[in-house]
């Protein structure tokens, strides 16, 4: 009787915890500026066999035969159908679900290590990060897969999951993640760690078992449209990245940057970090390398990863609640009770003072689907009759191929590996410093619409201004998300005759403080922003 009132007590405390991190999470996504719209079109794509969207660079008319390896294809096949039945809430309320069902897993891998208590503490301290990445994308299968590997391996190790389960299942697991994010790696990394564990513990018989493990996981890797290509993936992906991407950049150059959205996160990722390093310094120091190497590992490769890239910081905090939970948990073992207790009480305490304050806002308005009047931009452009080319940035590519596409299609998209090297430092980018590479372009693509959104740099506050002063281009649409401006000519007379935004109506604020290029519009006395 006792052992069922302390489980109830702590799945109460489980459900709690995890409607607090699904109130985190319950955000509406910026769809102009996410990869969502592209993921939904691949899926619809594909189910109707259009096949050439897994090969080829299939939504540009600059580049439209470039090779492509689409290694998430199939987290698109997941978004359309979702989204096809059940709206933008439905695929919304469905990865919501998901994410706080990868929370649950890597929470259940505290049993064995540590305390309950502990466990709830270090759940509720990952709570900034995890909700710093709330945007829908195919890394949330990466992130549930982590900790179904972790999950699944464990169980086998404590022989409560029979060797060919854990086969068949790992290997169903890694060839959806092969197509669906490119974070498949994790699966063989993490065989490997827990295979090397089992050979230095003399648990040999497990051991053989892994070892065979990895290597059909090896192979699986390769069953995707791209084969050998496809498993090589990851090894070469950075190499197309000649721009830079927030997401990309090191967590240090956000400190460069003063205003940075991101610089206060970050701080919190660097203290999470800290605690993580410490707990495993002194677990060394203690118990030695050979005993912990599993962990050791996996926290040091997780930790480089994440001071490398801010995209890897979802990757870091999700390992971090079990690294930590174990870490700590083997620290305080060789403490007395009392200050043990004193410990999780503090930790317990800090936890849920971090959670309710740090990355998150009370007064924010909750609610699932995408941002309220997302699709303005594009129903405009659609009512108008518009035609293209169209000259976009990069950032609104996702949104575009989702309205637009197949009908259009353009100049670039969020995707820099679908892209030659050269495209972004030889074209893209120039067009929007130089009036000459402007007219340049303008010359070889002949662009009949502008179809931009106001971003975080100097380089896009120029390129608005410069149209806008441009007598060639007419601006006739501006909201907080996107602008279109229409070329003057006999085909768009119609159209900017009934909506020119006149250049004295429009005033553009510089880029500061962490904030996007703002263009505010006058009407009569009234202001859009």
């Amino acid at each position: 009787m006792p052992n069922k009132v302390q489980h109830l007590k702590q799945g109460t405390i489980i459900v709690l915890i995890l409607f607090l991190l699904g109130w985190h999470l319950a955000l509406p996504v910026d769809f102009i500026r996410s990869d969502l719209g592209r993921h939904i079109k691949n899926g619809e794509l594909v189910l109707h066999g259009h096949w050439d969207v897994l090969y080829k660079n299939y939504y540009s008319y600059t580049h439209p035969e470039y090779p492509f390896i689409n290694h998430h294809w199939l987290f698109g096949v997941f978004c359309y159908v979702c989204w096809h039945y059940f709206g933008f809430t439905g695929l919304s309320l469905i990865y919501l679900i998901l994410e706080l069902f990868t929370f649950y897993v890597f929470f259940c891998c505290w049993q064995r290590y540590s305390s309950f208590a502990m466990a709830c503490a270090i759940g509720l301290l990952s709570f900034p990060l995890i909700s710093s990445r709330i945007v829908i994308r195919p890394e949330g299968i990466s992130y549930l897969f982590c900790g179904l590997f972790w999950w699944m391996i464990d169980a086998y190790q404590q022989k409560r999951l029979k060797s060919h389960h854990l086969i068949i299942g790992l290997c169903v697991l890694q060839i959806i993640w092969v197509n669906t994010h490119i974070f498949f790696i994790m699966g063989p990394i993490l065989t490997a760690l827990f295979w090397l564990q089992m050979r230095i513990n003399k648990e040999e018989e497990q051991a053989v078992v892994l070892q065979k493990l990895f290597l059909l996981l090896l192979v699986m890797c390769m069953i995707n449209p791209s084969g050998i290509d496809g498993a090589m993936t990851p090894f070469h992906v950075d190499k197309a990245y000649s721009f830079p991407i927030q997401e990309n950049s090191s967590v240090f150059s956000f400190f460069i940057e003063k205003n940075s959205l991101f610089r206060s996160i970050l701080l919190y990722f660097l203290a999470v970090l800290g605690m993580l390093l410490a707990a495993v310094f002194f677990l060394i120091r203690r118990e030695g390398l050979k005993k912990n190497i599993f962990i050791v590992t996996l926290a040091l490769l997780t930790s480089i990863a994440a001071l490398k890239a801010e995209r890897l910081t979802g990757l870091f905090i999700y390992f971090w609640i079990p690294l930590s939970t174990y870490a700590y948990g083997r620290w305080m073992q060789a403490e007395t009770v009392k200050v043990r207790k004193i410990f999780e009480i503090v930790l317990v305490a800090l936890g849920i003072i971090v959670s309710v304050s740090v990355n998150f806002n009370w007064n924010q308005r909750h609610s699932l689907g995408i941002v309220p009047g997302a699709n303005h931009a594009a129903e405009f452009f659609k009512r108008e009759k518009i035609l293209g080319p169209i000259f976009n940035n990069y950032d609104i590519g996702g949104y575009l191929i989702f309205y637009l596409s197949p009908q259009h299609k353009f100049f670039v998209d969020n995707r820099m590996e679908a892209f030659p090297e050269d495209f972004f430092s030889k074209t893209y980018i120039p067009l929007q410093w130089n009036d000459d590479a402007w007219s340049a372009a303008d010359q070889k693509y002949h662009f009949n619409v502008i179809f931009i959104t106001p971003e975080l740099s100097v380089m896009n506050f120029k390129f608005l201004l410069h149209r806008f002063m441009d007598p060639a281009w007419a601006p006739v649409f501006i909201d907080g998300d996107a602008i279109i401006l229409l070329k003057r000519n006999a085909q768009n007379a119609q159209i900017i005759k009934h909506n020119e935004i006149l250049t004295d109506q429009i005033r553009m604020v510089p880029p500061s403080n962490g904030k996007r290029t703002q263009i505010i519009v006058f009407y009569k006395g009234a202001l859009r922003k």
